[in-house]
């Protein structure tokens, strides 16, 4: 492929990677009532401590995001970033929320995962703390993560509930620490 190619198709694959996890919208996915209860579920989403259902209605939320439509009021404020990474979508937020004692006020979408960009490297701290392991990959080394549980969605489909930090090189002096909602066929 070559590289003009590349550059037009990674946007649309990554546009397509969001669009089609947030197809199956969660069972409930009324708006939130206020701001407190989204940074309330946005913390369960990023400890892994929220359902895939939970995630997916948050996700569902910030879809008008990201694609920059009138998003439900307790998003008010919330703002795609452009971002020369391809493969993530960046997402700026009003009121900062604490993810294991650490502040951040973005939010990173990558994948089926949902992580907080912190100020400073701190993965290493982190996976510590949170008792993670190198991911496995073999070019994914910067990746440390831990299996929460499964979650079985029905039809011999699960979720894989994975604590993930990570550092990144085209986010240098930044640390990604959240929560991947994997779907097992």
């Amino acid at each position: 492929m070559t590289r003009s190619l590349y550059r037009l198709a990674t946007p649309a694959l990554l546009a397509m990677a969001l669009a089609l996890p947030l197809a199956a919208v969660a069972e409930d996915d009324a708006p939130y009532k206020d701001k407190a209860e989204l940074q309330a579920e946005l913390t369960k989403v990023l400890t892994c401590q929220a359902s895939r259902a939970e995630y997916m209605r948050f996700a569902s939320a910030l879809t008008d995001v990201y694609y920059d439509k009138p998003a439900q009021p307790a998003l008010a404020g919330w703002k795609k970033v452009e971002d020369a990474n391809a493969f993530v979508a960046m997402i700026d937020m009003p009121e900062p929320v604490t993810v294991y004692g650490h502040k951040s006020r973005q939010l990173m979408l990558a994948g089926q995962g949902m992580l907080a960009v912190v100020d400073g490297d701190h993965a290493d701290a982190l996976a510590k703390q949170l008792k993670l392991d190198a991911g496995g990959e073999p070019l994914a080394g910067h990746i440390r993560v831990r299996d929460v549980r499964t979650e079985a969605l029905g039809d011999g489909i699960e979720a894989k509930i994975v604590q993930t930090v990570s550092t990144i090189t085209t986010h240098p002096g930044k640390t990604m620490v959240g929560c991947e909602y994997r779907v097992n066929y």
